[in-house]
């Protein structure tokens, strides 16, 4: 697979985070804009990350993703194609650790008022080491999408890509607010709905300190669900975004029920089959700048898959 004449790349350096204290992390990094006439059809970049005293030598990771078509259309199926190569070696990579539960999580958002939002799952081919997965977007305009693995024994990397999508209908970017108050009803696509509320502690948020972030989920009669099932080895998964879209954290809750090793795993599977929480899901974070953020909770529950999205402030 070789680069497209033209396309883009930028450069991020990323210190290492030993796997033990992964609840909480955040890439600051400047992303280039592509205007459609002149999208690539594959854009590239080069991650650049810090070694820990047990890997002396540095590793350099390559994160190669290809649309089909080149330039996305609203409506129609785009296929993504991802590749992560180890930059020395220039080979794809076919072996991967899991991180909850999964072998890659793909974010993609809306990077002008982050109205949309979709937390996905490419597959592996373990053959050629390449991720695939096909997605439509519903609207044209500008979006931005953050890729997170963990090749084997290795670092965990997190990339981030600017694109634009074309087409029909075009997206109107919106004001980014707070949400006052912090409770939102969800429908979700059988209709069914629930009532999500998110608290803080402590209050008032403060930036670069950690702040516990609750969100509490009942259903449509104010009951409290007692019963949420395990979401990627969890008792749910959190995003957070800067309205910039610059600032990225990946936070899942106080308790899992599981790790991704091996020998974690196969040990979690009775588990998962019973184990239960709810109504109440924490989160530990840490913001590393003040403004306005917005976050997405998402909880399973008897089969349903659930998203609350809320938007804050964090003074400075």
């Amino acid at each position: 697979m070789e680069d497209a004449v033209g396309s883009s790349s930028h450069v991020q350096s990323q210190d290492h985070v030993p796997k033990a204290e992964r609840e909480s992390r955040s890439v600051h990094e400047h992303h280039q804009h592509n205007h459609p006439s002149a999208q690539p059809k594959m854009t590239t970049t080069t991650l650049t990350a810090a070694t820990s005293s047990m890997m002396p030598a540095m590793t350099i990771y390559n994160v190669n993703v290809q649309f089909d078509p080149a330039n996305p259309q609203a409506g129609k199926p785009t296929s993504l194609s991802l590749v992560v190569t180890e930059q020395k070696v220039g080979e794809p990579i076919k072996d991967f650790d899991i991180i909850h539960d999964k072998l890659m999580h793909l974010v993609i958002v809306n990077r002008e008022d982050l109205s949309y939002f979709a937390h996905i799952h490419p597959k592996l081919d373990k053959e050629t080491g390449i991720f695939n997965i096909a997605h439509t977007f519903s609207k044209a305009g500008k979006y931005k999408m953050w890729i997170d693995a963990n090749p084997k024994d290795g670092m965990q990397i997190l990339a981030a890509f600017a694109f634009n999508v074309e087409g029909k209908p075009v997206h109107s970017p919106a004001t980014i607010v707070p949400d006052t108050p912090s409770k939102k009803k969800v429908v979700i696509a059988d209709g069914q709905s629930y009532q999500v509320t998110l608290d803080f502690q402590p209050k008032p948020l403060i930036a670069r300190s950690s702040v516990k972030m609750t969100f509490e989920i009942k259903d449509a009669n104010n009951k409290p669900i007692s019963n949420l099932e395990p979401l990627m080895a969890a008792g749910g998964h959190c995003v957070i975004i800067d309205a910039d879209s610059h600032e990225f954290l990946h936070v899942h809750p106080v308790e899992e029920v599981g790790g991704g090793d091996d020998d974690v795993a196969h040990r979690v599977l009775t588990r998962l089959a019973s184990w239960r929480v709810g109504p109440s899901a924490s989160f530990m974070a840490n913001f590393p700048k003040s403004g306005l953020y917005r976050a997405w909770g998402q909880f399973q529950h008897e089969g349903r898959l659930l998203t609350a999205d809320f938007t804050f402030e964090v003074p400075g």
